[in-house]
């Protein structure tokens, strides 16, 4: 009996196992010859070789502009979206422009002490072709915000600006 159920549960993982691979699903970014590049992003392939011209930072936070930077880099790369080069090199240049960093306070005590407090960001993708500027891609406004404690208002403002340029990076891959 209990190798009889053995058997029984080896067959139903089999089952499954070709039930998945018959009707197409793959773990992200493989496939059955490893990770498409051609399908990772809504931009044709001819401008993928991408350089980041300017972070637009008009507000008073300083950190801001190296951090969007660097995620950027670290998110596109991860994905396999683009292949950075120097502005002289690249086919297409990506600008991001901050719209707009808020922090506030979304709950205050009896003695108006802040309780919880929310931050905010709202950012523009463009990518534009190098030799004439013409807009390939064009995110549109774009906003991400994040609730937080007293106390942790740099950990939320690390968490949203992450978020954000997950958003963005998302966006580049829906194709409708």
């Amino acid at each position: 009996m209990r190798a009889m159920k053995r058997y029984l549960g080896l067959a139903l993982l089999l089952a499954t196992a070709w039930t998945l691979c018959g009707c197409g699903y793959t773990f992200t970014g493989q496939g059955t010859l490893g990770p498409d590049p051609d399908a990772v992003s809504r931009l044709d392939p001819a401008f993928r070789t991408m350089a980041l011209v300017r972070v637009d930072n008009p507000t008073v936070e300083p950190w801001l502009e190296p951090r969007l930077r660097s995620l950027i880099r670290d998110e596109f790369t991860r994905r396999r979206f683009v292949t950075w080069t120097d502005k002289a090199k690249a086919t297409s240049l990506l600008t991001v422009t901050i719209k707009k960093f808020t922090r506030s306070t979304i709950v205050a005590g009896q003695q108006d002490q802040s309780v919880k407090l929310s931050t905010g960001l709202t950012l523009i993708f463009r990518v534009q072709r190098a030799s004439d500027g013409a807009i390939l891609w064009d995110s549109g406004e774009q906003s991400q915000g994040e609730s937080f404690f007293p106390g942790d208002s740099e950990g939320a403002d690390l968490r949203v600006t992450d978020m954000a340029v997950r958003r963005m990076a998302d966006l580049m891959t829906q194709n409708y």
